[in-house]
């Protein structure tokens, strides 16, 4: 199958995706960015996840929508 590339302005993407149903944006989401990996975390990894929900509780974090 042949792939073509096509540059568009970021407020064109972000209209686009606004316009659509929250299910196929998530959709999209996991088609695009979320990588599966069914390897063991490493300590490192379990460490961050650790600290991760520490600082949820502590209300520390940032949502998804405050970030633009």
């Amino acid at each position: 199958m042949a792939v073509k590339t096509l540059e568009m302005p970021e407020d064109a993407i972000v209209n686009m995706l606004k316009a659509l149903p929250k299910a196929d944006i998530i959709d999209i989401f996991y088609r695009t960015v979320v990588e599966c990996d069914v390897s063991p975390l490493t300590r490192l990894e379990k460490e961050d996840i650790r600290k991760s929900r520490k600082e949820f509780k502590e209300g520390k974090t940032i949502k998804w929508t405050d970030l633009k």
